[in-house]
């Protein structure tokens, strides 16, 4: 699936169930709204999904039709009537995308944007389109200008694209680019160019005042990950914390989000505890005028263990989340951190019809609603999507 760490989290740290209690939200309502069977409909969802009009759009990794490509899928699921069908079934090679693993954007204007993390002519990864229910290629990764996009898309006011990498580029350590105008490609940044650099972004970018924000999963002055600014035009790099692994936590993989006040917040899947690497990862703030760090939350198992997806915040200083481990049962959690810092568990997953292991983020409408996708489990062991009502 790919070279860098995100996959390495997935599929080789050790998972071991959780049984101590744990409060958790009563007031919560949790659904499972759909279970990905593995074949035309996908199976694997990693992205967060996108909720557009009543529609929830997801890219599924595996599967889709015909099931020789098993390339992926892009599913929609209609909250209205409660059924969803596949959109669009990747291909791979040579001219589309396979193994999508970030979530779709919109621009408001009906059309969606992705990346899929292999395909391509360069079988490198692809940025892609969605217009009127059909698929087009923008662009196909070389290798030097980056190669394995997991992330999500970032798109600003004039319609130009951005996103970041998690290998290739001019020293094989994950690059940022900007699309422009649906075709005219631009590196912006090639990681890993001095010894204190960061390596390995896979996750998505936030656009503040002209520059980009992201973090990356390795490097930095510790080895493990940084938080980092990106301007667009003039193409430089400025370091704004490096992760200790420590209790300040370490390996970022989701992406960050702001609160419209300065302040950037994201999580971190390793770290909080003073012994090294080890821990369950934490919730920080950092300010990226003062470069102030804060540690919010630091996870303790039963709470949530692994959070790789970024935050979702509702606008109201609430911010949303989800962890790939841990929880009651040790199969992931979707969890709150209130505007008092007071993080609550909404929901525990079984591994049982309602899912397991949520790599992906969650997305809140305007009424409260909590929607996500967990990547294994569900009827068929495919994945689910789900629902959170208040």
């Amino acid at each position: 699936m790919t070279d860098r760490l995100s996959l390495a989290l997935v599929c080789g740290l050790a998972l071991f169930p959780v049984t101590m209690a744990v409060p958790t939200a009563s007031a919560q309502t949790f659904k499972t709204l759909y279970s990905y069977t593995g074949g035309a409909d996908g199976g694997g969802p990693w992205g967060t999904p996108l909720l557009n009009e009543g529609i929830l759009y997801q890219t599924a990794f595996y599967g889709g039709s015909p099931a020789a490509n098993n390339a992926g899928t892009i599913f929609e699921f209609f909250t209205s009537t409660n059924d969803g069908t596949t959109l669009y079934d990747f291909a791979g090679q040579p001219n589309d995308g396979s193994a999508p693993m970030g979530g779709l954007i919109t621009d408001g204007f009906g059309d969606f944007f992705g990346t899929t993390s292999q395909g391509g002519f360069n079988l490198r990864g692809t940025v892609y389109e969605v217009s009127g229910g059909y698929e087009f290629p923008l662009y196909s990764f070389t290798g030097p200008d980056g190669e394995t996009p997991e992330g999500s898309l970032t798109i600003d006011a004039y319609g130009d694209l951005y996103g970041t990498t998690s290998n290739g580029g001019a020293n094989a350590s994950g690059t940022v680019f900007a699309l422009s105008g649906g075709s005219t490609f631009v590196k912006l940044y090639s990681f890993g160019n001095y010894k204190n650099d960061g390596i390995g972004p896979a996750s998505s970018l936030v656009l503040l005042k002209g520059v980009l924000y992201g973090v990356t999963t390795e490097g930095g002055q510790y080895g493990q990950g940084t938080v980092f600014g990106i301007n667009p035009k003039t193409k430089t790099e400025t370091i704004l914390y490096n992760f200790r692994g420590g209790s300040n936590g370490g390996t970022p993989v989701g992406g960050l989000v702001s609160d419209g006040k300065g302040n950037l917040y994201g999580t971190a899947s390793a770290g909080g505890s003073a012994n090294g690497t080890a821990g369950n990862g934490v919730v920080f703030t950092i300010n990226f005028k003062s470069l102030q760090y804060t540690l919010l939350h630091t996870f303790t198992g039963p709470d949530g263990s692994q959070p790789l997806a970024g935050l979702t915040t509702d606008g109201k200083g609430n911010f949303y989340g989800t962890t790939y481990a841990g929880g009651a049962k040790g199969y992931g959690t979707v969890f709150e951190l209130n505007s008092a810092g007071v993080l609550t568990t909404l929901y525990s997953f079984t591994n049982g019809t309602d899912g397991s292991y949520p790599y992906a983020g969650v997305t809140v409408d305007s009424a409260g609603n909590i929607y996500g996708a967990a990547t294994r489990g569900g009827q068929y062991n495919w994945g689910t999507l789900f629902e959170i009502t208040p």
